[in-house]
């Protein structure tokens, strides 16, 4: 609304309606004004008769004067409302097709210039864009740097256009540009790969971000929404591949996608219907051999899948929502079922880094060790690196919440994350898992196996027990023992099995010519060697 324009004023339909019945009153005051005029004014001023005017048509023509008066005001007023109107209904135009981040059109303005195109027949090439770690520098920096970071984007990308291009953002950190022909569309994409995926300055702080670039014809047969999920198809396409590049949209890319929201929608059925269940892998002292715990993995008994490994549908269930509910369940019963295991046997279960956006997390944990009268010392919630970049003061907040319960905190997949050393100074581990990605370098690679030693006598000096991943040969055992790793997990162990099975490793039955004592020690997970 512009000031000085009451809601009262109408429309502008409305103000133009009463604009011309004033106007129209006004003329028919006029044409009065000239009848009775005629009238009055020669026997006022003694002209051509004799007879002085009647006072009553001098009143009118008074009266006329009055009402030509008013008309002239209210018409002017009126004009000068139905102008300021027209400005306020132009500038409400504008603002809802304009991005006011950037500058650009937005995502309502690229629809309507897609639909614009379809109905004229024309050709054209859309390209969607979206900036590689564009929240890591948002969420570091702060949204004014993030905001300054988009404008500086667009900028870029407009410079690499050809003309009668058309560029919008799409919202977030995506970005549109409609191209006239298809010749240009590649070399234009390629032009703002490079652009973007030079450091940009922002003031006191250089960003290095990149970009991934989707491609797709424009196809007048279908809609501008379909038009963009094309091109959005390609671009994540991209995004899967490594980052940092372009791809054409390919009837493949379709399928892929309608197979990735298909299985979105069975484990939302899946988690409605209860299949996802907690296996257990053993965690083995490399001290001892004995068993000191197990780590909760995912499965999924699909009536139509089978039972389903985590690396099918953890991701899909994080970019779906889901994760949080699917943890939780998969959680609580590994709980139910570790309950009365033997007490010195811990549980470490894998908490998403997109969990930790929910700021109720270590309540909803701790709920449920209440619930299920599972202990917290036997519990180890193992979390990424990765975890702590969205939100820092929240994540720590969050692990410092689970620890006063009682429950122990492992860093997981250390050495793949940002910032490994400045985590291990502010946040307060208990334990460091070294990623099974160095482990399997061990034996193999110099390089790999200097890592594995280094994180090793990082943790002895920060009295922090260092657990590997991934052992699968009994030499990598061997060598990890040897360079003071506490414990591992790998398939040289065990893999993953259901909770019934898993407990049959402290409760086999004894040997028939045991004696007693021997006996005790077969049930005891103390006695269990490895």
């Amino acid at each position: 609304m512009v000031k000085g324009v009451t809601t009262r004023s109408g429309s502008p339909y409305q103000v133009a309606h009463s604009h011309l019945i004033t106007t129209c009153a006004t003329l028919a005051a006029l044409i009065l004004f000239v009848a009775v005029g005629a009238k009055v004014l020669p026997g006022a001023i003694g002209l051509g008769t004799s007879t002085p005017a009647a006072p009553a048509l001098a009143v009118a023509f008074l009266l006329n004067i009055a009402i030509i008066l008013f008309g002239w005001r209210r018409a002017n007023d009126l004009t000068q409302i139905l102008s300021a109107l027209k400005a306020a209904e132009q500038e409400a135009l504008d603002t809802a097709y304009t991005d006011h981040t950037t500058g650009l059109p937005n995502r309502r303005a690229m629809l309507r210039e897609l639909e614009r195109l379809s109905r004229e027949g024309g050709k054209g090439t859309l390209i969607l864009l979206d900036l590689d770690h564009f929240k890591k520098v948002n969420d570091l920096y702060g949204h004014l740097t993030g905001d300054h970071l988009l404008k500086s984007a667009g900028d870029a990308i407009v410079e690499c256009l050809p003309p009668a291009s058309f560029a919008a953002r799409l919202g977030g950190d995506e970005f549109a540009v409609l191209i006239p022909d298809r010749e240009s569309a590649e070399g234009t994409a390629r032009r703002m790969v490079v652009a973007l995926g030079s450091p940009i300055s922002l003031g006191s702080v250089t960003a290095h971000v990149s970009v991934s670039a989707g491609i797709a014809p424009v196809d007048r047969s279908m809609e501008p929404l379909d038009m963009l999920r094309r091109a959005d198809v390609a671009m994540y396409s991209v995004k899967r591949s490594g980052r940092n590049g372009l791809a054409w949209f390919d009837k493949e890319m379709e399928q892929q996608i309608q197979h990735r929201v298909a299985l979105e929608e069975e484990i939302r059925e899946g988690l409605e219907a209860d299949e996802f269940v907690p296996y257990f892998q053993p965690l083995i002292s490399l001290d001892t051999g004995e068993l000191n715990g197990f780590e909760v993995l995912a499965r999924w008994r699909s009536p139509r899948r089978g039972v389903v490994e985590p690396a099918e549908f953890i991701d899909v269930a994080e970019q779906s929502g889901q994760i949080g509910a699917l943890s939780m369940r998969v959680m609580e019963k590994a709980l139910v079922e570790a309950r009365d295991w033997p007490s010195h046997l811990k549980l470490a279960v894998n908490i998403s880094p997109t969990q930790f956006r929910d700021a109720h997390l270590a309540e909803r944990i701790v709920k449920i060790l209440a619930e299920t009268g599972f202990p917290a010392r036997r519990l180890e919630v193992e979390i990424t690196e990765n975890s702590l970049l969205e939100d820092r003061e929240q994540a720590l907040t969050i692990v410092q919440s689970l620890r006063n319960s009682g429950i122990t905190i492992a860093l997981d997949d250390f050495g793949t994350g940002y910032a490994s050393l400045s985590q291990l100074h502010s946040l307060p581990f208990d334990r460091i898992k070294i990623d099974r990605s160095f482990i399997g370098a061990l034996s193999s690679n110099e390089q790999g196996a200097a890592i594995v030693e280094a994180i090793t006598q990082l943790g002895k000096s920060l009295s922090v027990p260092i657990t590997a991943e991934g052992v699968e040969t009994d030499s990598v055992r061997e060598h990890l023992a040897a360079l003071g790793c506490s414990d591992a997990q790998g398939w040289v162990f065990g893999r993953a099995v259901a909770g019934h099975v898993a407990s049959m490793q402290f409760t086999r039955p004894p040997e028939p010519d045991a004696s007693p004592d021997q006996q005790n020690d077969s049930r005891s997970a103390a006695g269990r060697k490895w």
